[in-house]
């Protein structure tokens, strides 16, 4: 009788142990699908540095910033396709660090461009604003852009 229920209980443990696996594997694939489908849905730090803005300035520059990322979005898209073409480099079986290296350079100065467009149309917009809502859009911008406080 002792056999039976060491077997029944080696049983019921695999069992129990193989739902567990599986049930940490689904919610680990849950939530990095749900990570991905929310990235691109996540609203950016300038959205949200226009928050205090009153109106119609807050829908202006946001407007603004919705034609300005259209505008630079081609670079953006060939930057991120010239990073994954840099990390895939790495996976050849022969890497060729200079490829890798000048396509990240690429890459580099894309996004550069694009930050410097997305910066300028910024300023361009903040000085026609009234000194106030310009201190609002300053410290909206700092808020969201400053490194977070240190966790202790």
């Amino acid at each position: 009788m002792r056999r039976n229920w060491l077997i029944g209980g080696l049983i019921a443990s695999v069992a129990l142990n193989l739902f567990l696996i599986g049930l940490g594997a689904g919610a680990i694939a849950l939530g990095m699908r749900l990570a991905r489908e929310n990235q691109a849905a996540r609203p950016a730090a300038l959205f949200w540095a226009t928050q205090r803005l009153p109106q119609p300035a807050r829908a202006d520059i946001r407007a603004m910033l919705r034609s300005v990322r259209s505008e630079t979005l081609a670079q953006a898209e060939q930057s991120r396709a010239l990073r994954v073409q840099a990390w895939d480099g790495l996976a050849a079986p022969k890497p060729d660090p200079a490829a890798v290296k000048q396509a990240l350079a690429q890459s580099r100065q894309l996004d550069i461009a694009v930050r410097g467009k997305v910066e300028e149309s910024i300023v361009d917009f903040a000085v026609q604003l009234p000194p106030a809502e310009r201190a609002t859009l300053s410290a909206g911008l700092h808020q969201q852009l400053a490194p977070p406080p240190a966790k202790n």
